[in-house]
């Protein structure tokens, strides 16, 4: 029997996924296969709701008409007087919205128009049986293991020419916002959204302010083409047209319109990189959020309510749709698979009321010297050969993003150092490595160190780290801040031992090593609610510096090396207590 007191026989309950508003999601086992499922109950307080049990049933009748790879499964419906359940095929895999708020930077065309094609077939199947999912969006894409795509959460599908006013105004196409029939057309704009955020990183018309503004946009704004690569501009103009007539209703036509596009801008095998890039995206993230998405991904106060625009209101806005409240804030989850390299484990967050506690952010940048010559003392290096430089990269990943005074937040830390050594340069961006232990005259051997931040920052404590956060907002957000930040104590919770080996494509030794921190949100003056980019070291990149000189390790400014910074940190929001 489950906590609410529902239960489908035959299934034992293995946790609770998350809990909303309207219902619950839980990961279940089959007691005879051992198969796992995951199964939405509608919240007890709804059982003598008609409207709410007639939304939920038509959600399992539109998904019962749907068969296709590219679209999460309808096992079962279940329905009795003392409950009503969905029961759906278990998919371990991240949400797109995930993969995209864990990269600060655009995703490749490759993997951007793979995330297109494949949800492109799963909307062709719906189509095909006369079902309009109305509500595209990332959240509602999933990224599986494979770098395979599946589409989640039809709650708000309607069949083919039905119409009002509902969807994620974000990607709302203007015939939605105008409450007309809804097409295949109408999803086809919501994708090719989705397309352009993957692109170029932000949501077109991510600068209307207001919901009015955001509808104007999309009713009548030009489609905004510039920021993309040139090649598919014409797809995504096509795909966001505001007539509806102008857009692709036959999604296997667009499909053959996609391969041909991209095969001849990225190479006949741009899927398959496509593919190779989407994995490791996945893999980076289950590795630092081990989260995955079990349908029903539902963005609280992001839908319209019917008859509101018809009514001459801006649009009220409502707190959740379909079933659930948004999974996306505060629950985590278990259950991993073995032998991969980063493990997949299977969980939902949720934020019932709101987007509260919650959330990823991951930043990644490197430090180098754009005067290598003056750290390896070898005057044949022109400046700006940065191939031949020492470097150190970090990739931070810091979950949740959004925190309140007194939240642990947990710091996950991929770390990659490069010091070349036994180098003999031959031109730019080309040189021989005579071996690591050469003595050789016309060899790198002189002995130098660097690190990042400046020593006189840096906790002598290895088990209390501190943790740096710079203030930072929307109109200087400033990924590689240079203010004053405040310092917070964190500990040590795991380290990995250090990899080091000679790389003889940079004729350098290699480090690389894995920590994690966590810390908790101080409570008082110091850190107020507000946005913060988050680093280890103060200041950020490369702080300190030496040379041998005459035997001796001598210090040298980082700025007489040219050391530089480049790249993001993640960002972390602290909110009201």
């Amino acid at each position: 029997m489950t906590r609410s007191g529902q239960h489908i026989p035959g299934y034992v309950e293995v946790q609770e996924l998350g809990a909303g508003t309207q219902g619950r999601v839980v990961l279940a086992r089959h007691e005879v296969t051992g198969g796992h499922v995951a199964i939405k109950y509608l919240a007890s307080r709804l059982l003598g709701d008609t409207r709410a049990r007639e939304t939920f049933r038509s959600e399992a009748e539109l998904l019962k008409r749907v068969a296709n790879p590219h679209v999460a499964r309808l096992l079962n419906y279940v329905e009795a007087p003392e409950g009503a359940a969905i029961v759906m095929e278990a998919v371990p895999g991240r949400s797109l919205r995930a993969v995209l708020n864990g990269h600060d930077r655009p995703l490749e065309p490759e993997a951007a128009l793979t995330i297109l094609k494949g949800s492109l077939q799963g909307l062709a199947a719906a189509h095909a049986v006369g079902v309009i999912h109305r509500d595209y969006k990332p959240a509602n894409v999933l990224i599986q293991d494979d770098g395979q795509s599946k589409l989640i959460d039809f709650g708000v599908a309607v069949l083919s020419g039905q119409g009002n006013i509902m969807g994620t105004p974000a990607y709302m196409a203007p015939e939605q916002w105008e409450g007309a029939p809804a097409t295949p057309a109408t999803d086809v704009y919501a994708a090719t959204c989705v397309l352009y955020e993957c692109l170029t990183g932000h949501k077109p018309y991510y600068l209307a302010t207001t919901q009015a503004a955001l509808r104007a946009h999309h009713i009548t704004a030009p489609v905004p083409i510039d920021e993309l690569p040139e090649p598919l501009r014409p797809l995504v103009a096509q795909g966001m047209a505001k007539n509806p007539g102008r857009r692709h209703w036959d999604i296997v036509a667009l499909l053959s319109e996609l391969d041909a596009v991209a095969s001849a801008t990225y190479g006949s095998d741009w899927e398959r990189r496509g593919l190779v890039s989407l994995c490791a995206a996945a893999a980076v993230l289950a590795a630092t959020l081990p989260v995955a998405m079990l349908g029903g991904a539902l963005t609280p106060g992001a839908l319209i309510a019917p008859g509101a625009q018809a009514a001459g209101e801006a649009g009220r806005v409502l707190g959740g749709k379909g079933l659930l409240a948004k999974i996306g804030g505060a629950k985590g989850a278990g259950g991993a698979a073995a032998g991969t390299a980063a493990a997949v484990m299977i969980g939902l967050y949720f934020w019932p009321e709101g987007p509260g506690v919650g959330g990823t952010s991951t930043g990644d940048y490197r430090a180098y010297f754009t005067r290598p010559s003056v750290v390896l003392a070898n005057a044949s290096i022109p400046d700006g050969d940065n191939a031949a430089s020492p470097l150190v990269s970090e990739k931070i990943t810091i979950t949740p993003a959004r925190a309140k005074p007194g939240t642990r937040v947990r710091v996950d830390i991929i770390w990659h150092a490069r010091t070349p050594w036994g180098l003999q340069y031959l031109g730019r961006g080309n040189f021989r490595c005579l071996s690591p232990n050469s003595e050789r005259a016309d060899a790198y051997h002189r002995g130098y160190s660097f690190g990042l931040g400046e020593e006189r920052t840096q906790s002598k404590d290895t088990k209390k780290p501190d943790i740096w956060l710079y203030r930072t907002n929307d109109k200087s957000p400033n990924d590689i801040p240079t203010g004053t930040p405040v310092r917070v104590q964190g500990n040590l919770a795991k380290q990995h031992d250090q990899e080091k080996y000679y790389d003889n494509k940079h004729c350098s030794w290699t480090f690389n090593a894995s920590t994690t921190i966590d810390f908790a949100v101080p409570l008082g003056s110091s850190v107020t609610p507000g946005k913060y980019r988050l680093s280890r070291y103060y200041p950020v990149g490369i702080g300190q510096v030496k040379v041998e000189v005459n035997r001796r390790l001598t210090t040298i400014t980082p700025a007489s090396a040219g050391a530089r910074v480049e790249g993001s940190l993640p960002a972390l929001e602290v909110l009201e207590s």
